[in-house]
């Protein structure tokens, strides 16, 4: 209990200061913006969390030019490009990499570049982890490239008592973190949504992988998609372990086996091929983007995945996992 109280006490002060230099920065929103920039960096997952955001800003805001500053980090990274290209809720994506800002000039070239757009409305969207410097930072960046109004500047965590802030504090998915942060910004929406461009060659080319293997749709039965990879060595769990369960599905529930994820993927997936042999075993790892691995989800009973960016594409198509 005393280490809670510390952490929500610590947590509400950082908060406080925040308020207070977005208030002495910037004023309060009074008429409907046209030019709105939303700032939320990070990989798939990170991306994912933040749609149903994207969304509720549109429907808020459905006049205004939309653009979406974001960074994946390093070049390479999958991201918002891999993810949300021609999307309808927003109308550009303003993509960098920690590469583009290795000198000053650079930097300074990207701020004159933001600052000749005149944004009316910044957004930040931060992740959970997200500590009072970077927001700091991230507030004086939106007042030097001349945003008139700006909101979300918010922590959630804290780098202390870790444990007793996962037992008490994470009562809230990502999702509806980023919401109530825009709802108190007068944007809500009564719905979470998420939407993707997909289009129907790549719809297609899921299709004919699935019927190439299994035949027609109709007779696929339960099939069950397999998430080996993440991107920390702390989050993947031993392959050997997912074969133990891929055995013991086959043999009870005769399932199909779908691995997905990147080529880094396809040796973890042999193993599971010398587990259960080829004739229920799909392998698209390596095969498919991020959009054709969001539609192949849609044909899956349930995903079994490590804490990576497909656990996410799994929840934003109602998939259980």
């Amino acid at each position: 209990k005393i280490q809670l109280f510390i952490v929500r006490l610590w947590i509400k002060w950082l908060n406080f200061w925040l308020v207070f230099f977005q208030n002495i920065l910037f004023r309060k929103l009074k008429s409907t913006p046209k030019n709105i920039l939303i700032y939320k960096i990070g990989n798939i997952g990170d991306t994912v969390c933040a749609i149903p955001s994207f969304i509720a800003i549109r429907r808020a805001y459905p006049e205004a030019k939309i653009v979406l500053l974001t960074s994946p980090g390093k070049k390479g990274a999958l991201g918002a490009k891999e993810l949300l290209t021609g999307v309808w809720y927003l109308d550009k994506l303003n993509i960098y990499y920690s590469e583009d800002f290795d000198s000053f000039g650079k930097k300074k070239k990207f701020i004159w570049e933001l600052k000749k757009s005149q944004y009316d409305l910044f957004v930040q969207l931060p992740d959970d982890l997200a500590n009072f410097r970077t927001l700091l930072r991230n507030l004086f960046f939106a007042k030097i490239i001349g945003v008139k109004s700006a909101f979300g500047f918010k922590i959630r965590t804290i780098q202390l008592f870790k444990k007793t802030q996962v037992d008490y504090l994470f009562n809230k998915t990502e999702v509806e973190s980023l919401l109530d942060i825009l709802r108190g910004n007068s944007v809500s929406n009564n719905q979470v949504e998420f939407n993707f461009n997909i289009s129907e060659e790549q719809k297609n080319k899921v299709k004919n992988l699935l019927d190439g293997k299994w035949g027609k749709i109709s007779k696929k039965g339960l099939i069950i998609a397999l998430g080996l990879g993440g991107k920390r060595a702390t989050n993947q769990w031993p392959t050997e372990r997912f074969a133990e369960i891929v055995r013991y599905l086959k043999n009870k529930y005769n399932t199909k086996i779908v691995i997905v994820g990147g080529p880094d993927d396809i040796l973890k997936a042999e193993i599971i091929k010398n587990t259960i042999g080829g004739e229920n075993l799909l392998v698209a790892a390596g095969q498919l983007d991020i959009l054709e691995t969001i539609e192949l989800l849609k044909y899956c009973s349930f995903l079994i995945s490590n804490s990576t960016g497909t656990i996410h594409l799994a929840t934003a198509v109602g998939l259980p996992a």
